[in-house]
């Protein structure tokens, strides 16, 4: 009876770790790696951007979710930008590796503003590893995974001081989890499927002096069938050299964040979330790392 519980219990957290991942990770810096969002973002800036970043949550019980991405964006010619992105995804006994390529067109508006139009094109793999819940149990034996091609669209308005982001990351929607079956025939874990979402983002730039800068942004993700997730951050920019940024997650978390110029080239950023909701009382916290290059 124990172990049949033990079953029920575990197969209740990979549903709901697997829910989760329709989504896609709450990146705290996703500034720093737009166009792993948006694929119009991709050669928006007259440098090739290279980030690698790591993100990892904290909790009072093993599964933390973890997440590792690198991108890359650059300008090519003719108008044309390219980007792609690497993001590895782990929670509980739930993994998901994604590889996708960005092409974006550039519209020139007049002397200060830019259009940009962007899809993303890849696939991703989805596993679910049961041996790892440690149940002496045929049906909880071996993995499980999935594949599931992607799609993206985006579109980025650039003016001088000012940008406006929009973006739908994968409009194919993939079952990325088949049900488990008991000898009986009974279904004992759902079937799981990707679920649709948007991203949308607005940000201004004042420059107060030569040495400062103050950047807020709202940010805004939509997805069927839940709550919106909104931020409001600040972002100030000292002398080029630093950024420090806060951000206030809606009903959820308090992010601070801090951008280092390491060298004309480098950059590294941290950021740390603070839970405000319920959840506070088994998520102590999320970590993000960020290394940014430029040439």
């Amino acid at each position: 009876m124990i172990n049949k519980l033990i079953i029920l219990v575990f197969c209740f957290l990979a549903v709901c770790t697997a829910h989760g991942q329709e989504t896609a990770p709450n990146y705290l810096m996703y500034r720093y790696n737009m166009n792993i969002l948006n694929p119009a973002y991709a050669g928006v800036n007259a440098a090739t951007e290279v980030g690698f970043g790591f993100r990892k949550q904290s909790l009072d019980f093993s599964g933390a979710s973890e997440t590792q991405y690198a991108s890359i964006s650059m300008p090519y010619k003719n108008n044309i930008g390219l980007g792609a992105s690497l993001i590895n995804d782990t929670q509980f006994i739930r993994r998901e590796t994604s590889v996708t390529l960005d092409v974006s067109y550039k519209l020139k508006i007049d002397e200060q503003t830019r259009l940009y139009f962007g899809m993303k094109f890849g696939s991703g793999v989805h596993a679910i590893d049961y041996s790892a819940l440690g149940v002496n149990d045929p049906l909880f034996s071996g993995s499980q995974s999935t594949f599931s091609p992607k799609v993206g669209l985006g579109t980025y308005l650039k003016g001088n001081h000012y940008f406006f982001s929009l973006s739908i990351p994968n409009v194919v929607l993939s079952e990325i989890q088949v049900p488990k079956i008991d000898s009986n025939g009974s279904v004992i874990s759902q079937r799981v499927q990707e679920i649709f979402q948007m991203y949308a983002s607005t940000g201004y730039s004042f420059r107060l002096s030569d040495k400062l800068k103050l950047n807020p942004s709202v940010f805004a993700r939509f997805v069927s069938n839940q709550d919106l997730l909104m931020d409001i951050s600040t972002v100030a920019g000292f002398s080029n050299k630093m950024e420090l940024g806060i951000t206030y997650r809606f009903d959820r978390s308090l992010i601070g964040s801090v951008m280092l110029k390491l060298h004309k080239n480098t950059s590294l950023g941290y950021a740390y979330e603070s839970i405000t909701s319920e959840f506070s009382a088994v998520v102590s916290g999320t970590h993000e790392f960020v290394l940014r290059f430029f040439w």
